[in-house]
């Protein structure tokens, strides 16, 4: 086997975000594209809903026969989930803003991201690891002002729970638990370290690897 071929790195989202964390990290990586189907499924959980994203982002990319046959694809998907189990995504319009803020005002609630890293060996899937990590995010009490002001930026139209933690909503967190990363879209640490680990992977002569976490 040939363990000198150091995997590219593919990130399979157009989230400038993710796209900053990966290169503070001084990670070299190419981004694609990736297009799928977000409807919820009847009496999908929120657990449920959000690896199913990341697995359907993966196996969508892996059908992309130019993918290098050294790789390791990233997908990630970020919601929001309040105290009552509601999961907050992308805000279809201004009105659907406000009632997530609304939602949001003088509270706590936690942002999820998952990822799905999935690492191919001469074309072939050898691993694919999975985490979720959830951060939990206190606003302080929002002023109609306040969201009609930050309507106005653009900014929270396509930032699940209808903002950016990193940007004008960073006055509104009054205290954030876990990490940081995660609630703008990328737990760093965590897949930083997963990365390195699959570096060293490639396809044994016996064909005798396990998958770990495989669905």
């Amino acid at each position: 086997m040939n363990t000198a071929t150091r995997p590219a790195i593919i990130l399979a989202s157009t989230s400038p975000r993710r796209r900053e964390l990966l290169s503070q990290a001084g990670i070299e990586f190419m981004t694609v594209g990736v297009d799928i189907d977000e409807s919820w499924l009847a009496g999908e959980t929120a657990d449920a809903y959000i690896r199913r994203m990341v697995m359907t982002k993966a196996d969508a990319v892996m059908a992309d026969a130019t993918l290098p046959s050294e790789c390791i694809v990233i997908t990630a998907d970020t919601i929001g989930v309040l105290d009552d189990g509601e999961v907050l995504t992308k805000p279809v319009d201004q009105a659907d803003a406000y009632r997530m803020w609304d939602r949001l005002s003088d509270t706590t609630h936690e942002i999820w991201t998952a990822v799905c890293l999935t690492r191919l060996s001469q074309g072939e899937r050898i691993d694919r690891q999975y985490l979720c990590e959830r951060t939990e995010v206190e606003f302080i009490k929002l002023s109609d002002t306040d969201k009609a002001s930050y309507w106005q930026t653009g900014e929270p139209q396509d930032k699940a729970g209808a903002y950016a933690i990193q940007g004008g909503a960073a006055a509104w967190v009054s205290a954030i638990r876990g990490s940081y990363t995660n609630v703008v879209g990328l737990p760093l640490a965590q897949v930083v370290q997963k990365i390195k680990a699959m570096q060293g992977l490639a396809v044994a002569n016996d064909r005798s690897i396990s998958h770990h976490n495989k669905p």
